[in-house]
C-alpha cells in the first residue's frame, strides 16, 4: 500500500551509548494514531550493524544519524535524499534512507520499527489534544472566542 507524504516527528530517548529508544509520530494530520518506536539495545545494534556494514559505533550514533539525515531530507526537499516507511499489516515497519548517488538510487540506513502498544498511543495522543486543548482555551481567554 502506498500512501501520500507524511512528515513525523523522530525523537530519541538515551538510556546510555548503547541502550536508545527512538519513536515516530505523524506530523501533519495524516495517520494520526500511528506511531511507531524502534528499540535498539547492544545485540541488536550489532545485528544492523553487521548486516548494512555500518562504520558507526554505538546505537547513539545510529540514532543522531537518522536524525540528521531525516531533518536534511526534510529541509533540502532537493530529492536527493528520500525516507521511506515500509509499513506491514502486522505492525512491523522498516525506516529505509535512500540519497541520489548519480545514476541509481543507494540505500543508506535501514531501521527496523514495531508499531507502538494501544495503550502507550491513547496516553500519546490524550496528551497531544489536551496540550492542543489547553492552547485553545488560552488563545479564546487572550482573542475571545473565534
Amino acid at each position: 500500500m502506498v500512501c501520500e507524504e507524511a512528515e513525523f516527528t523522530f525523537t530519541v530517548e538515551c538510556a546510555d551509548a548503547d541502550a536508545v529508544r527512538c519513536a515516530l509520530a505523524p506530523r501533519n494530520g495524516l495517520a494520526t494514531h500511528a506511531r511507531w518506536v524502534c528499540a535498539l539495545d547492544a545485540s541488536t545494534f550489532a545485528a544492523l550493524r553487521r548486516e548494512q556494514s555500518l562504520s558507526l559505533e554505538r546505537a547513539v550514533d545510529l540514532a543522531e544519524t537518522c536524525a540528521a539525515k531525516l531533518t536534511r531530507a526534510r529541509e533540502a526537499n532537493d530529492g536527493r535524499t528520500l525516507c521511506v516507511l515500509a509499513c506491514e499489516s502486522d505492525g512491523r515497519a522498516r525506516l529505509e534512507i535512500v540519497e541520489d548517488g548519480g545514476h541509481r538510487l543507494v540505500s543508506v540506513l535501514e531501521m527496523p520499527f514495531v508499531a507502538m502498544d494501544d495503550a502507550e498511543t491513547r496516553r500519546l495522543v490524550s496528551e497531544e489534544y489536551e496540550s492542543m486543548r489547553r492552547r485553545l482555551l488560552e488563545y479564546e481567554r487572550r482573542f475571545g472566542v473565534l
